[in-house]
C-alpha cells in the first residue's frame, strides 16, 4: 500500500516535471512566435510607412503644381478681365462703326438702285432720240422747203413796203399844214385829260389797297385758325398771313388738324445746300420739297407758345416720331436761335443737342464743332456737332437723327416738320411755368386783329402732297431726360 503511494507519487511528480517541462517548452514558443509577429508587424509598419511617406511626397509635389496652377488661372483671369474691360470700352465704337457700315451699305444699294434706274431712263431716253433724230430730219427738209417761201414772200413784202411808203409821204405832205394848226389844240385837251386820269387812278389804287389789306386781315396767322374757320377743310394748301407780315401773305400747307408743315424731305428733288440768305427767305414748293424760311418760323412762334412735330421714316419704312411742346426761333439779329422743351416720341430727343444753337449754312458756320458742319454736310441746321440731328442735309448721305436708346443714328429717308399754336390757355400756363423754372424765352406783345369772320383762300392743286401719317400703336410715347443723355459716350463725342 504503501509502496503503491509512493509509485504513485513518482509518478506524479514525473507528469508533473514533464508538463513543467512542456510549459518551458510553450513559453519558448511562444516567445518565439511572439517575436516573429512583432517583426513581420514591425517589418509591415516600416512598408507602410514608407509607402505613406512615398505618398506624402507625391502629395506635396502635387500641392506645389497646384499652387503653380492657381497662380497661373489667377494671371489668366486677371488677362480675360483686362480682355473683357477692352472689348466693354470698344463696343459702342464697335457698334457705331457697324451702324455707319449698315448706314453706308443701305445708301450704296440706294445709290446703285438709282444709278440702275438712270441706266434704264437712259437707255429709254436714246431710244426717243433715235425716233426724234428721224423726225427732225423730216421737220427739217420741210423747213427748208418753207424758208424758201418765207424768202418769196419777203420779197413780196418789201415791195409792197416801198409802195406803201411812197403813198404815205404823199399824204403827209398834203396834210402837214392842217396837222400843225390841230396840234395847239389837241396838246392842252390831253394835259387836262392826264391831269384828271392820274387823279382816279390814284383813288382807285388806294381803294385796291385797302380792300387788299382788309382781305389780308381775315387771312388765318397760321393753319390752327384754318382747321377752326367756318368751312370744312382736308389736307391743302392754304393762304396764311403770319404776325408781323400784313401785306404778304403766304401759302401754306396744311393739315385736317391744324398743323402747319414747316419743311419736308422725300425724293431730293430740291436742292437743300443753299446760303444762309436762302434758308431764311424759304426755298422750295409747300407741295413738294421745301423749306418754309427762318423769318417765318420766327413769326409763327413769336408768342412762344407753339408745338413741334418731326415725322420721320427710314430706309426700312420704320416710322419715327419726335414731338415737342415749346418751339420757338429768335429774330434774325440772334441768328435765328433754337429753343425746344418738353420732348415725347419714339425717335429720341436729338434737338436736345442742338438747344440753344444759332442756324448754320453753307456761307455761315455758327456750330461749336471743329469742322464746318452745313458745309461737310450740304445743308443748313441749328448745329453745335454735326450729326445729332440734321433733317436738311443732302438727300441718300445727309438726313440722320441720333437715337440714344439705341446708341445709333437712324437712316431717315422722308421727313416732315410741322408747327401748331397751342390755345390760350395751354400758353398762360406756360408762360407761368416758365417764368417759375427761370427760362426766359422772348414773348410776343403784339395785338392781333379780330378774326370773326376769317377768308380761308384755298389754293388747288392736282399735284399730289407726300404727307407722312402717325400710327399711334406703332410709336409709344417715350419721356427723355438729359441726365440719360450725359451718361451717353456719343453725347461728347465730336462727330
Amino acid at each position: 500500500m504503501a509502496d503503491h503511494k509512493r509509485r504513485h507519487c513518482r509518478y506524479q511528480r514525473q507528469q508533473i516535471h514533464e508538463l513543467q517541462l512542456a510549459q518551458r517548452q510553450l513559453k519558448r514558443q511562444f516567445n518565439e512566435l511572439k517575436y516573429q509577429r512583432l517583426g513581420e508587424r514591425v517589418r509591415s509598419i516600416e512598408i507602410e510607412q514608407h509607402r505613406i511617406a512615398d505618398a506624402n511626397f507625391n502629395l506635396s509635389r502635387q500641392i506645389a503644381s497646384l499652387d503653380k496652377l492657381h497662380s497661373s488661372m489667377l494671371e489668366l483671369l486677371e488677362d480675360v478681365e483686362d480682355v473683357q474691360n477692352k472689348v466693354d470700352k470698344n463696343m459702342p465704337e464697335l457698334r457705331h462703326e457697324i451702324s455707319k457700315l449698315e448706314f453706308s451699305n443701305a445708301q450704296l444699294l440706294s445709290e446703285q438702285n438709282i444709278v440702275r434706274e438712270e441706266g434704264k431712263n437712259v437707255a429709254r431716253s436714246v431710244q426717243a432720240l433715235a425716233v426724234s433724230i428721224s423726225t427732225l430730219q423730216e421737220e427739217r427738209d420741210s423747213v427748208r422747203r418753207m424758208q424758201s417761201s418765207v424768202s418769196e414772200l419777203r420779197m413780196k413784202m418789201d415791195r409792197l413796203q416801198s409802195m406803201l411808203d411812197d403813198v404815205q409821204r404823199a399824204l403827209i405832205y398834203k396834210h402837214r399844214g392842217s396837222i400843225d394848226k390841230r396840234d395847239n389844240k389837241k396838246y392842252h385837251n390831253n394835259r387836262t385829260v392826264s391831269a384828271q386820269n392820274a387823279e382816279t387812278l390814284v383813288a382807285k389804287l388806294e381803294n385796291v389797297e385797302q380792300e387788299f389789306e382788309s382781305i389780308i386781315k381775315k387771312l388765318p396767322r397760321d393753319c390752327s385758325e384754318v382747321s377752326h374757320s367756318s368751312q370744312p377743310n382736308d389736307d391743302g394748301l392754304f393762304l396764311i398771313a403770319p404776325n408781323g407780315q400784313p401785306h404778304h401773305p403766304m401759302l401754306a400747307h396744311c393739315s385736317d388738324d391744324g398743323w402747319t408743315s414747316i419743311q419736308r424731305r422725300y425724293d431730293g428733288s430740291a436742292d437743300f445746300n443753299r446760303s444762309w440768305e436762302d434758308y431764311a427767305n424759304g426755298f422750295g414748293s409747300p407741295a413738294g420739297e421745301f423749306w418754309i424760311g427762318n423769318e417765318q418760323l420766327h413769326l409763327l412762334t413769336l408768342n412762344n407758345c407753339t408745338r413741334l412735330r418731326v415725322l420721320m421714316q427710314d430706309i426700312y419704312d420704320n416710322v419715327w416720331l419726335a414731338e415737342y411742346n415749346q418751339f420757338y426761333i429768335s429774330s434774325r439779329l440772334d441768328g435765328y436761335r433754337l429753343h425746344i422743351d418738353g420732348y415725347s416720341g419714339n425717335a429720341s430727343d436729338a434737338l436736345d443737342y442742338q438747344q440753344g444753337m444759332q442756324f448754320s449754312a453753307i456761307d455761315v458756320d455758327r456750330d461749336i464743332s471743329q469742322t464746318h458742319c452745313a458745309a461737310n454736310y450740304e445743308g443748313g441746321w441749328w448745329f453745335s456737332h454735326c450729326q445729332h440731328a440734321n433733317l436738311n442735309g443732302r438727300y441718300n448721305l445727309g438726313l440722320t437723327w441720333f437715337d440714344a436708346a439705341r446708341n445709333e443714328w437712324i437712316a431717315v429717308k422722308s421727313s416732315q416738320m410741322m408747327i401748331k399754336r397751342q390755345p390760350s390757355a395751354m400758353c398762360n400756363y406756360i408762360a407761368a411755368h416758365t417764368s417759375a423754372t427761370t427760362t426766359t424765352l422772348p414773348l410776343s406783345t403784339t395785338t392781333w386783329p379780330s378774326s370773326s369772320a376769317n377768308a380761308v383762300e384755298t389754293i388747288s392743286t392736282s399735284t399730289e402732297i407726300p404727307v407722312l401719317t402717325i400710327v399711334s400703336n406703332n410709336i409709344p410715347s417715350q419721356k427723355s431726360s438729359r441726365s440719360e443723355k450725359d451718361n451717353n459716350s456719343l453725347h461728347t463725342k465730336q462727330v
